[in-house]
């Protein structure tokens, strides 16, 4: 393990800013989570909203589709990738390829037109050939966006104009390596996280290499850690049992993470046939909740700090939510997830309490899903759009879209100032769902 943090002064001033930093007024909060009595805002900053639970906090949204449809604002085509959206006041950020380079593209948020672009490196294609282009949803952070392209550059942008800060390539400066190339097999897909000065990203790896933190002024390594197989999953900045931590899922084990360092605190074994985790976990409190699909299933856990040592407690397993990559959403005491994989894929319900299945519907089929006022937006990788209410008895479906998006549709939806953004392998559209 590497670390800088070897004088006073400099350890001083990383705890200073960790600590002051959930409480900045002019930004979101590093630390927070679904449950933390925080303010959050209305744009979509990172990967799965504001706190990377994929809830939106906006409200008077138009949510009955079959009685109202939305307007479309506006289309612009990006190209191909399966970056979801962030956005800011006035902008929108994706990856795409075109012309065989990867890019990351910015749009205007109001009319769709492009304002820049920034060409990442040659165009990525993955194994199976699934599909080309980025996967690592950008972060904004104030002034800056950091992005993650597919074969492992890490970079730092300014929003305005795109001019690069920094840009390093997390295999080279971690050294992790999969001689099988494992690593690049769907390529690097986990979002990098922004925390305190820290950009955080996971290139996998079997030297305490598996994690790497960033300086996300200067694009230097600040410390790497763990042996964990790589995973596709995006890292949390979370609080359990009190404590401060970074949450990643590998691709062999969920583990917690000191945040200065990179010490591990806990680590709990979970996984499926092909260490191929890609659903982000869900904090609740001190429970986590992790899915994988492939046979692995979910669990819920407890994680406790007692004396000084950690503890994981399994409070239920079950294999009747198996997450493929759709991070699954947690409403009240009620979950909500796409099961499958490779064949009929379902949006199930699950007892949060005791993981007993609810329901099960297939008019969704394969889909990504984010929450709002109680609805669940789903995007199907055939590209129409539901509204599905959160409900505990049956399926009930409020309206689609049908026609805007085609397959593969794959990334999730993003949702800002009462407007859909959702995309596919050419297009990406904003649509209106402000009540009329």
């Amino acid at each position: 393990m590497s670390s800088p943090f070897s004088t006073p002064p400099l350890r001083v001033t990383i705890w200073i800013l960790l600590v002051l930093w959930p409480h900045s007024a002019n930004r979101l909060p590093g630390w927070a989570q679904e449950n933390d009595p925080v303010t959050v805002p209305t744009n979509w900053p990172q990967f799965l909203g504001p706190l990377r639970t994929g809830h939106s906090p906006e409200r008077g949204l138009n949510l009955n589709w079959s009685a109202a449809p939305p307007r479309t604002k506006w289309i612009a085509e990006p190209g191909a990738g399966y970056t979801s959206i962030s956005i800011d006041d006035r902008r929108v950020f994706l990856g795409a390829q075109r012309d065989g380079t990867d890019f990351i593209r910015c749009y205007d948020r109001q009319t769709g037109r492009e304002q820049w672009s920034y060409a990442i490196g040659p165009g990525y294609q993955d194994v199976q050939r699934q599909g080309p282009g980025p996967r690592a949803t950008p972060t904004i952070d104030g002034q800056r966006v950091y992005g993650l392209g597919p074969s492992g550059d890490l970079f730092c942008l300014s929003v305005q104009d795109g001019r690069q800060v920094w840009k390093v390539n997390v295999f080279d400066k971690t050294g992790a390596s999969d001689p099988a190339g494992e690593n690049l097999y769907w390529g690097l897909s986990g979002s990098p996280l922004v925390v305190g000065d820290l950009v955080i990203c996971q290139p996998g790896g079997d030297r305490g290499n598996s994690v790497a933190a960033f300086d996300k002024h200067s694009g230097a390594m600040v410390w790497k850690a763990a042996n964990d197989y790589r995973s596709y999953a995006s890292p949390l900045a979370v609080t359990l049992s009190g404590q401060r931590q970074i949450l990643c899922y590998a691709g062999d084990a969920l583990i917690g993470l000191q945040p200065t360092n990179g010490r591990i605190l806990w680590r709990y074994g979970h996984q499926n046939q092909y260490k191929c985790n890609c659903a982000n976990p869900v904090v609740l409190g001190d429970r986590v909740l992790v899915s994988t699909a492939y046979g692995g299933g979910s669990t819920l856990l407890k994680v406790d700090l007692t004396n000084e040592r950690w503890s994981v407690t399994e409070r239920w397993t079950s294999k009747r939510m198996q997450a493929l990559f759709a991070t699954p959403i947690v409403i009240d005491d009620l979950i909500f997830g796409c099961h499958g994989d490779l064949a009929v894929c379902t949006l199930r319900c699950l007892d949060l309490t005791t993981g007993e299945l609810l329901w099960a519907s297939r008019g969704p089929g394969r889909c990504s899903l984010i929450a709002a006022e109680g609805h669940l937006i789903c995007l199907s990788e055939d590209g129409t759009l539901r509204v599905v209410e959160a409900r505990r008895d049956r399926y009930v479906e409020k309206g689609k879209l049908e026609g805007l998006l085609r397959a593969k549709s794959w990334a999730g939806p993003a949702l800002a100032g009462g407007h859909l953004f959702a995309r596919d392998q050419q297009r990406l559209v904003c649509l209106d769902l402000r009540s009329q």
